[in-house]
């Protein structure tokens, strides 16, 4: 069968995200699954069995690719690299989180002291950009005069000088190319005083179609031109290595925004032992907030107004293990004779729970590392051989001594693992790519079919391992994929007539202690996970290649899950009543036209260049008759959701294979105290690989928040006036972007 998009946003996030020219689902399925078969190296026979499996469960909507693939795959794919069609990686330096963050992968990279190969407040060189003075966006007035010099001028300005004069050339890679050059001079440290003149001219102007990203417009030399000059105010800025690469990621990181195609996804880790992680907690935090104690930061919240982050474009999380937490207990149950290092860990513990409870934020969270899934086989080869390069993208000679001393670095520091931005996927630290997909046992024919699917997924992600990538060597190394689901509550309901409570419920079977008519549930979970692990090893052989390190996941699954309208990877129904709000560039014409029929509309101030618009929803579980079985995220407690995360992890994870978990926990402020949140935190976060706790509140400590609740007479305002708008040129629309969102039913009767 074709599915069809979920009507109203789940079109419209595939007209955005998705479609090209028109295309439908069934369309996207053809060519996605085309170009991924093509990537078999068995032959033309093979080719056309995967290609018939894949489209199956792709145009059934029972296998959802990730959006990177169902957005980039096509006939084309063979000749691409990989970097594209990847979700999650990691990089620990600048100009290799920028490539990344410019091929829209999501970045993970740790600040720990011992990491940090490069000294950018003490040893960046000076940085000067320049572009002709008849560069489109210097003619259009995109550029102002007075913010540019031409590189003739910059010569003669700075004649008695050491000068470095580098072209950037026009893709990604060569903005990436221009970082690399400022980095490993930064590294060596022998042109501290060099000027180094960025060269901009050939980089094509604003608003000019960028191929590789189906036309969508270029944002122009500009924004990395701005960049650059931010940049260069780290140096002699006196920041400790670590803020300066910190604050460097996150400056490279802002441009990347206004490209429009999507934002950026970082996360930042940092390991408890470090002294300077005391400040790693605060540096995100308002000014506002500074000095005060979480009662006066959660009184001055409550009267309201918008307080701004610092470096807001990464999740923080500090890096713990089973000696953390062993410490925090020593002093927090009052045993005597604390050593320095278990007063440090309490002391960091107590500023993470202030922070986490009173700023309103849920951060920054706890990573525990020992927990993660390691495989350190053949990592040494780092050490002998740069651990990036691809046949699109070589590191200059000069650059690679950086390269061999941070792989020295990595081997040497405690833990050699962290996660993606959303937490679902391990990565070595050095770097090191994650491809993911999504199972929708709910949209399968039955469970054979479904089975079937996660086995195609399998096959359909080791696939795309073969791809040339900058990490090729890692890739190569674990062959590391995620293959997860969404949709899950509705596939418990419909299959097996569980709610929420009635899946986690305590009995007396198995060591998780779940109840008799909980078990068929878990039993399949735990059918579909050793499918993938047998799939993962046979195809493996099949292709000569290592059996994956790490096979099963569950991501957010926000994007593919509103193409169907269902619930989002595992994470519970939303609220009964929210506005979801999604990203749009300033001048996307969306914008108006969504302002026009009525929907709410913010610019915002941090997000540059980006405006939100809400959507109000209700989730269509609700419409599945579960009655009192529902529960959604702000009815379920602390309790329930670790219970249900360590259940997740020991049927679908397992021991062998899996990845992590991509959950946010909500919770109450208004029902649960902070003496009370602290015990939670501490009986719990131990138990689990990674888990984000956020506070189910509308939060002025983010301008912007996917999700705000709203009231009844909020929600019948918002569709009311959506109705009137709407009604002048549609008959019936659907108004549909939450998580597992119902459409709201316009018509000119209920008018």
């Amino acid at each position: 069968m074709n599915r069809e998009y979920f009507p109203g946003m789940g079109t419209a996030v595939a007209d955005r995200t998705i479609n090209r020219n028109g295309e439908k689902w069934a369309d996207v399925a053809h060519r996605v699954a085309l170009g991924n078969a093509m990537l078999d190296p068995r032959g033309a026979n093979a080719e056309q069995t995967e290609y018939a499996s894949l489209h199956h469960h792709l145009a059934q909507a029972s296998t959802l690719m990730s959006g990177r693939h169902l957005q980039h795959g096509d006939e084309n794919q063979p000749q691409r690299p990989q970097e594209v069609f990847t979700n999650c990686s990691t990089a620990l330096l600048r100009f290799l989180n920028k490539k990344l963050l410019l091929s829209g992968s999501g970045v993970g990279g740790d600040y720990s002291d011992a990491l940090m190969v490069v000294d950018w407040a003490r040893k960046m060189p000076h940085v000067v950009c320049v572009i002709d003075s008849g560069h489109d966006d210097i003619l259009s007035g995109k550029i102002p005069d007075n913010a540019y010099m031409t590189a003739r001028a910059a010569k003669h300005f700075y004649a008695n000088m050491k000068i470095i004069h580098h072209v950037v050339e026009d893709s990604r890679e060569g903005w990436a190319k221009a970082v690399e050059l400022i980095e490993q001079l930064a590294y060596h440290g022998e042109d501290h005083d060099t000027i180094v003149l960025i060269d901009f001219s050939k980089v094509r102007g604003f608003g000019k179609p960028i191929k590789g990203m189906q036309n969508r417009p270029a944002s122009g030399p500009g924004p990395l031109m701005a960049a650059l000059v931010k940049l260069a105010f780290i140096r002699g800025s006196g920041m400790p290595p670590w803020l300066a690469a910190a604050y460097a990621d996150h400056i490279l990181a802002e441009c990347v925004l206004v490209g429009g195609a999507r934002r950026v996804a970082r996360i930042a880790v940092k390991y408890w032992k470090d002294k300077s992680t005391l400040q790693f907690i605060s540096m995100k935090r308002p000014e506002e907030f500074l000095g005060k104690s979480r009662e006066m930061v959660i009184a001055l919240r409550e009267t309201g107004g918008y307080f701004e982050s610092f470096l807001w474009s990464s999740n923080n999380s500090v890096a713990v293990d089973q000696e953390f937490w062993d410490a925090v207990e020593h002093v927090r149950s009052g045993r005597p004779n604390a050593t320095p290092l278990q007063l440090h860990a309490y002391a960091l513990w107590i500023l993470v729970m202030d922070f986490n409870y009173g700023d309103g934020t849920g951060e920054p969270g706890f990573l525990n590392v020992d927990k993660l899934p390691a495989n350190d086989n053949y990592i040494e080869q780092y050490l002998k051989e740069p651990f990036a390069g691809s046949n699109l993208y070589q590191v200059d000679e000069a650059t690679k001594p950086m390269l061999l001393d941070l792989a020295q670095r990595v081997i040497d520091h405690p833990y050699h693992y962290i996660v993606n931005p959303c937490g679902e996927i391990t990565l070595f630290l050095l770097g090191g790519f994650c491809v993911i997909a999504d199972v929708v046992p709910f949209h399968a024919a039955n469970d054979d079919d479904a089975e079937d699917a996660f086995r195609a997924s399998t096959r359909a992600l080791i696939r795309v391992n073969t791809m040339d990538s900058i990490y090729r060597k890692e890739v190569a190394r674990t062959n590391r994929i995620g293959v997860g689901m969404t949709g899950l509550h509705e596939y418990m309901w419909s299959r097996f007539k569980l709610g929420f409570r009635d899946a986690i419920a305590h009995g007396d079977i198995g060591p998780m202690g779940i109840t008799a008519e909980a078990a068929p549930f878990w039993e399949m979970i735990a059918r579909f996970a050793d499918a993938v692990q047998d799939e993962a090893a046979r195809y493996s052989a099949e292709l000569g290649v290592v059996v994956p390190h790490t096979v099963r996941t569950m991501k957010p699954a926000g994007t593919t899950s509103k193409l169907f309208g269902l619930t989002e990877g595992a994470h519970l129904p939303s609220m009964r009543k929210l506005l979801r709000w999604v990203q749009f560039r300033n001048d996307d014409p969306l914008v108006a036209e969504y302002q026009a029929k009525g929907y709410p509309v913010r610019k915002l101030k941090s997000y540059a260049g980006t405006t939100i618009v809400g959507f109000p929803t209700a989730p269509i579980i609700t419409t599945l008759g579960l009655g009192d079985k529902l529960v959604t995220a702000a009815e379920a407690t602390v309790e329930e959701q670790f219970r249900y995360l360590r259940l997740l992890e020991h049927f679908w994870l397992g021991e062998v294979g899996g990845n992590q978990i991509s959950y946010t926990l909500k919770y109450d402020p208004e029902v649960i105290g902070f003496d009370e949140f602290e015990q939670l935190m501490f009986e719990n976060v131990k138990t689990v690989r990674a888990v984000s706790v956020m506070p189910q509140i509308k939060s002025v400590s983010y301008e912007y928040q996917p999700e705000e609740p709203i009231t009844d007479e909020e929600y019948d305002r918002y569709v009311a006036n959506i109705t009137e708008a709407m009604a002048e040129d549609v008959d019936r629309e659907h108004v549909d972007c939450s998580s597992g969102a119902c459409p709201i039913d316009f018509n000119k009767e209920a008018a």
